[in-house]
């Protein structure tokens, strides 16, 4: 290169068309079901052709559109249990968060609200979907005798996790209350894909997602959330007793978030910014309690200023 010259330009992310989007988004989510535990990092990137569409001007709706339409008809023609998760799941997991990110550029939402947008609604569509596949049963016992017969084909797994004194009974106890918020874990699964995109929206040329992610702070009614969820918790009957510990549970997952970027903040640009040192706060803070002060951590400083200074390390992302 000449003294002086520029370095060339970066080429853009080649534009395939929507049909192809589409079509690549839908193959990308089926990983979700076909391939064990890599399925579940691959169907996160799913929104992610819907939203490249989005970004070269056009509707997202002429990529995702069709194959809606195409699942919606399946559904119809062939109805069975695995086709009718399929086109929900496609729509939540895929289609939902591109169409948030399309509604956030004609709002001015913080960041904080629109993941909190993003997590209830897929909250609200996740329980309102287990109530009707299993109505007119509670759907909260529903779920856990549905996991429970899953579970009764696995005995030989369920054994080797339960070795050890009263570890059957702890698994067992893992597997209700997994069954019973299952709404709330699919939500905090739509959230974490809404946090992979973020970052990544700036580098497709949309003016969203550049704030730094160490200054995240969570939407500000969402205390409202805390305390609908954990009265309801603690007082409701079934079945608001499972509507307000799955809501309970999906704001928790929000401040948790809070609270990581409230950690990285206090680590600075020199630890924070580093890779493995943000995927090992994410390790331990995977852990039940560390996870629980996490989210103390992000409920406080709703009410109290826990990041005093102005932090200039723009480089983290969630």
């Amino acid at each position: 290169m000449a003294a002086g010259q520029l370095p060339p330009a970066p080429r853009p992310v080649r534009y395939f068309g929507p049909g192809v989007a589409g079509l690549l988004s839908l193959l990308v989510f089926a990983s979700l079901p076909l391939l064990p535990i890599l399925g579940v990092f691959l169907a996160l990137l799913a929104p992610l052709p819907l939203v490249h569409v989005l970004a070269h001007g056009r509707t997202s709706f002429l990529a995702w559109g069709w194959v809606a339409i195409a699942l919606v008809g399946g559904v119809l023609a062939f109805p069975s249990p695995w086709l009718v998760a399929m086109c929900v799941g496609y729509l939540l997991v895929a289609v939902w968060p591109a169409v948030s990110v399309e509604t956030w550029l004609r709002r001015n939402w913080s960041t904080g609200r629109w993941t909190a947008v993003v997590t209830l609604v897929a909250l609200a569509v996740s329980l309102a979907v287990t109530a009707a596949a299993f109505w007119p049963t509670p759907p909260g016992a529903a779920l856990i005798d549905f996991f429970a017969r899953m579970m009764a084909g696995a005995g030989e797994m369920v054994r080797a996790l339960g070795q050890g004194a009263g570890g059957e009974e702890l698994v067992a106890r893992a597997t209700r209350a997994v069954a019973y918020l299952a709404p709330a874990i699919a939500a905090s699964y739509v959230l974490s894909g809404a946090l992979w995109l973020r970052p990544r929206l700036p580098l497709l040329g949309l003016p969203r997602g550049v704030e730094p992610f160490p200054l995240y702070s969570s939407e500000e009614w969402l205390p409202v959330g805390f305390a609908v969820g954990g009265l309801g918790w603690v007082f409701a009957p079934e079945p608001y007793k499972w509507l307000a510990a799955n809501l309970l549970v999906t704001v928790l997952g929000l401040y948790f978030v809070h609270g990581l970027a409230i950690i990285l903040f206090h680590l600075g640009r020199r630890f924070g910014g580093n890779r493995w040192v943000r995927l090992g706060v994410v390790v331990i803070a995977l852990q039940l309690p560390v996870a629980l002060v996490f989210s103390a951590l992000g409920l406080t400083d709703t009410f109290f200023r826990l990041r005093r200074e102005k932090a200039n390390d723009g480089g983290h992302e969630a």
